[in-house]
This record gives structure tokens, sequence and C-alpha cells, in this order.
């Protein structure tokens, strides 16, 4: 089902850059560019599609919650019939009691 629009939270935002700089820091200016846009470009697209499992360590709060991996990094985002919500990109390794800070 096609949304009419993505909406990246603040908090996501937070992560997003957090990981652009961790990255820049850790390898270069080019790869954490890369990883940037492809963070960015895969939100965006979850408005055609946004199938991806549903998020397992979320599965005990209201609401349905999805994530999506990409690289080292999880979007976890989450559905109404009219948009996809973007609510924090984390870390692969991340704690799952970490997760439900979102």
């Amino acid at each position: 089902m096609k949304r009419e629009k993505v909406i990246i939270s603040r908090k996501a935002q937070e992560s997003i850059k957090g990981i652009f700089n961790h990255v820049k820091r850790a390898s270069s200016l080019e790869t954490a560019q890369k990883v940037k846009i492809t963070i960015i470009t895969e939100c965006k697209e979850l408005k055609d599609f946004s199938g991806y499992s549903k998020e397992r360590y979320l599965e005990d709060l209201k609401g349905e919650f999805r994530s999506v991996t990409v690289w080292d990094y999880n979007i976890i985002y989450s559905l109404t019939e009219r948009e996809v919500r973007v609510l924090n990109v984390i870390h692969t390794s991340t704690h799952p009691d970490k997760r439900k800070d979102i």
C-alpha cells in the first residue's frame, strides 16, 4: 500500500546526524555522506513499500512497529493508513531494551 508521506521524527533525525558524525570520525567524510544518503533514501522509499518485518523487540508496546536494516543500522518506523513515521535509526547491535527508546 502506498502512503502519502514519510515523516522522519526529530529523534530519528538526531540519530542520523549522530551516525554521520560517527562514521565520519571512524572512516571518512565520503563514507559518512554515503551512509547518510542511503539511510535517508531508504526512509523515503518506505512510502512506496513499507511491508518490512515487525520489530520483534517492540511487540509488547502499543502500536505496530516495523524495521528495515540498512548496512549496520535498523530503521524503526510505524504505519498509519496515510503515512510512515520513522521513529529512530539505531545500530543493529543495540540492546533490545534500548530499542524501546523511540
